[in-house]
């Protein structure tokens, strides 16, 4: 189906792990875009996918994954990989579906401290194929080690490998995250605009919480237990400095998202991934509204 949307970064993956360990699968190779979020033909990957499984088994798909350890400063990654938790890896992974406009998505059934169970689906009439099932278990397996799983085994629920239903189970985990390029990584101005005031102590704190990780969608009852408050009084004194934590989520972002335009090099969905948006025109809304001009003029102004 032509309309079938895939990221050019998971298509990009597939096709690194053709070109090195499989090339007699790979036919005339595509131009690929830079960004790993940009739109890319959902049909070629599950194509190439097949195509592979057929040829060298479901192990194969799986470990196309591990490609992902190799990568260097990616922009994608390293929101993903700055997750605390299995769980917020896993719904920055729900908003890069969502953000890619993705034709299959991965839905949580069930979440402890040890396991997550996943559930494959799609928004076309085509279900998910089982090598793009296997594909997607294999990213997830990844990240998982990458952010710090242990002993991480696959279980596969219904269909046997490959199907839509799988869930991972781990022994152990001890949080780890990369570190941020020099030019990204420089301080940020104080917020007192956007209906954040900084100055104002308890925004202060959540400002703080929040910027650890703009890529997350923070709830509030993690920011309340953060700060060992109860979720009434956060929002109670919140509202005494005269804000509250969806004006202060919005300013985080809009603030990173200044930073950015001004002082890198990310192109504009990378951005908008990188801050917590849904998707691009969230960011745009979203930044227009904040700032009265979309990403692209404040880029050229601030440059």
């Amino acid at each position: 189906m032509s309309d079938e949307k895939t990221s050019s970064g998971l298509l990009a993956l597939v096709i690194g792990a053709l070109r090195a360990e499989a090339p007699e699968l790979l036919p005339l190779e595509p131009v690929m875009p830079d960004c790993a979020l940009a739109h890319a033909s959902g049909a070629l990957k599950r194509q190439l996918l097949d195509k592979a499984l057929a040829a060298r088994g479901p192990d194969f798909i799986l470990a196309m994954g591990q490609g992902v350890k190799q990568a260097g400063f990616e922009p994608l990654l390293h929101v993903l990989l700055q997750s605390e938790t299995p769980a917020v890896l896993f719904g920055k992974w729900q908003r890069f579906e969502q953000f890619t406009h993705s034709s299959r998505r991965t839905a949580l059934v069930a979440a402890t401290e040890s396991s997550l169970t996943l559930r494959r689906h799609s928004r076309s009439p085509r279900p998910p194929g089982r090598s793009e099932n296997l594909l997607i278990a294999g990213v997830l397996a990844a990240l998982l080690e990458e952010i710090g799983v242990s002993g991480l085994r696959i279980e596969w629920e219904t269909g046997g490998k490959g199907g839509a239903s799988f869930a991972f189970h781990w022994t152990g985990f001890a949080p780890k995250r990369r570190p941020v390029p020099r030019d990204i990584g420089r301080a940020r101005e104080r917020l007192t605009f956007y209906a954040a005031d900084e100055t104002a102590r308890l925004t202060r704190r959540v400002v703080a919480l929040l910027a650890r990780d703009v890529g997350r969608d923070w709830l509030l009852a993690e920011i309340a237990q953060a700060l060992n408050l109860s979720t009434r009084t956060l929002q109670r004194r919140l509202t005494g400095e005269g804000t509250s934590l969806s004006a202060i989520s919005r300013a985080v972002r809009i603030r990173e998202a200044c930073h950015l335009l001004s002082g890198s090099r990310l192109e504009l969905t990378e951005i908008g991934y990188w801050c917590g948006f849904s998707d691009s025109p969230h960011f745009s809304r979203e930044f227009r509204r904040a700032l009265g001009m979309p990403p692209t003029v404040y880029r050229r102004t601030a440059a």
